[in-house]
């Protein structure tokens, strides 16, 4: 989150002036930042609960976009060279750059600091109700809240930095997530029954509303 805000900051800081000359190449070689920055960001799968095996796929999906997004960042610029290449775009570069300073590295750093806040009021709810379903904090608006925390972070780097893979698997580990959920919720109803169906009626899944359920409290629902 640190990261985030600290990008966030510098891409508003170059908005007021004319971006300097060595800003507008991609940067390349720099594999122990790329590295760091995936470790950095797959360590949130570890605030997310795993009831079952297949819980990893979606989270493999999640893991495989962000080592390739930080490959192209810091490592190799694929995309960007394949562009330029097949369009004839010879200042691809200093175009993207530009693009990602004015308007991908603040977009897309408040789109994933959100996210990054949803994953974690997620798991402080789930760590202070490790039994039973879990309808306080964050899960009074969202029955969700972690998955879509996940979707917004790779959502907004994706605005941050587009790559040609991220665009490929961005919709297939969005859909991912969605079928997870929905596997999910089909047990939380077979084990809870009508306490779950309650809370589900009342709470949104994945977009908050102004409906509230009750306060009054039941057993906990855990959710994800």
């Amino acid at each position: 989150m640190t990261a985030l805000l600290v990008g966030l900051g510098h891409s508003l800081a170059l908005l007021a002036g004319p971006l300097r000359a060595e800003l507008l190449s991609i940067p390349r070689g720099r594999w122990a930042l790329a590295a760091a920055s995936a470790l950095l960001f797959c360590a949130f799968l570890l605030l997310l609960p795993v009831r079952w095996r297949r819980d990893w796929r979606p989270h493999g999906l999640y893991a495989a976009f962000i080592v390739s997004l930080f490959a192209e960042m810091f490592g190799f610029p694929l995309t960007a060279y394949l562009l330029s290449s097949a369009l004839g775009w010879t200042l691809f570069e200093p175009q993207f750059m530009a693009y990602m300073y004015r308007f991908g590295m603040p977009v897309g750093s408040v789109m994933s600091l959100l996210g990054v806040l949803l994953v974690l009021l997620g798991w402080r709810e789930l760590y202070r109700n490790r039994t039973g379903l879990v309808t306080t904090g964050i899960y009074r608006h969202l029955r969700h809240p972690q998955y879509l925390g996940l979707v917004l972070v790779t959502a907004g780097w994706l605005v941050h930095w587009p790559t040609v893979p991220g665009l490929v698997m961005w919709p297939l580990l969005t859909l991912a997530y969605v079928r997870q959920a929905r596997r999910e919720e089909a047990e939380l109803r077979k084990r809870y029954g009508a306490a779950y169906e309650d809370y589900a009626r009342h709470t949104p899944g994945w977009i908050p509303r102004g409906a509230r359920i009750p306060t009054a409290r039941r057993a906990p629902v855990r959710g994800s």
